[in-house]
């Protein structure tokens, strides 16, 4: 559902615009205003999808409100409307969404409405993308920026992260990850107890609202790095290779070091990779 906000200062314009909207599905008209300050004042607490915008207005014009209604609600889109042909040029130096010559008629509505829920979709799922992993300090897993607490089916999932997580989207052998995480166990045993984890993490994780970026083909896993934000390769971005660090690039350094790796947590495997991160954050800071 697409949630629209109507701003007219002509009230019959704005009322033909609202029975034009009933008559579309999925959208849903959450405020009409024929005072443009008035529909400022309220942009920031209603956060609609789209605006349509009359350009043509008394006390701040639509060209100067385009700015203003996104710096309360930056991913609103803004169709222009209005009766005058030569604004056109302007609304899309602005780029905005739309632009819609009155009379406003019902097919142009839905065609303009229909591309910018496609363009909505597209966003949700660019959205979809944005998790982040933290090893240094606790494990923790961030979608959108919002941390994410899952009571994991085993602690093997979280290990299983972890373990990818540190080799930075190298594709690992399963018997490689199988043999490390169950140590003790046979490999065909340890490679059923691998594949149950790997399908918890992605139940779980799909339960929470998000896809987990593991790509697992030909005997293979890896961290799909293009789909997540790592600190470890941020980290490592930072200070490798460089004999010199600009005090900014130190206090980044510092920020995304919030601990030990893998803080917490008790992985045989981790301990030279948890010297060689300590080792690296003493020589910035000078210890």
């Amino acid at each position: 559902m697409m949630k629209l906000v109507l701003i007219d200062d002509e009230y019959y314009a704005l009322k033909g615009l609202e029975m034009e909207l009933a008559t579309i599905d999925n959208v849903e008209i959450i405020g009409m205003y024929d005072d443009e300050n008035r529909a400022l004042e309220d942009m920031e607490r209603l956060k609609p999808d789209i605006v349509f915008l009359d350009i043509d207005m008394p006390s701040i014009n639509g060209i100067e409100m385009f700015s203003l209604i996104l710096e309360k609600s930056p991913h609103t889109k803004i169709v222009f409307v209005t009766a005058y042909d030569s604004y056109a040029v302007k609304a899309f130096e602005l780029n905005a969404s739309d632009y819609i010559v009155k009379p406003v008629r019902n097919d142009r509505l839905i065609k303009s409405i229909e591309r910018l829920m496609t363009e909505n979709s597209k966003d949700i799922r660019e959205e979809e993308k944005n998790i982040s992993i933290n090893c240094f300090g606790p494990l923790s897993i961030k979608v959108n920026g919002s941390n994410i607490n899952i009571n994991w089916r085993t602690k093997k999932v979280e290990e299983l992260i972890a373990f990818l997580s540190c080799y930075k989207g190298e594709f690992v052998s399963k018997e490689k990850i199988a043999g490390t995480l169950w140590p003790d166990m046979e490999t065909e045993k340890s490679k059923s107890n691998l594949y149950l984890a790997y399908y918890y993490l992605k139940k779980q994780s799909e339960e929470n609202g998000f896809i987990f970026p593991i790509e697992s083909k030909k005997g293979k896993m890896r961290l799909k790095l293009e789909e997540v934000k790592l600190d470890l390769i941020e980290f490592e971005n930072i200070v490798r290779h460089k004999n010199i660090l600009t005090p900014d690039e130190i206090d980044t350094a510092v920020e995304i070091y919030k601990g030990s790796l893998l803080d917490g947590h008790y992985y045989e495997w981790n301990k030279n990779l948890e010297y060689y991160y300590s080792n690296l954050y003493d020589q910035i800071v000078g210890n």
